[in-house]
């Protein structure tokens, strides 16, 4: 099973997503920090703060979360876009 070994911003609303398995993933979260209130507290910030990881999830310090499976689903509905 794929992990996360890091998580990075690259500007205000991408996540640079390293997996375990040496594939990178540039996941824009712009439609998360506008539509889903989870994030609204993220987004009312002037930079969106630095994720952690622990290898199943992404997550911020009293904020939402990630899994892997539900980044995968998101990049799948919006290159059906």
């Amino acid at each position: 099973m794929l992990k996360i070994s890091r998580v990075d911003t690259l500007d205000n609303h991408t996540l640079d997503i390293e997996l375990d398995n040496g594939n990178l993933i540039l996941f824009n979260i712009k439609p998360l920090l506008e539509y889903d209130p989870a994030y609204v507290k993220l987004k009312d910030r002037a930079l969106l703060p630095k994720p952690s990881t622990d290898g199943m999830r992404i997550f911020w310090r009293d904020g939402p979360s990630l899994t892997l499976d539900k980044i995968m689903t998101l990049i799948t509905e919006q290159a059906v876009l």
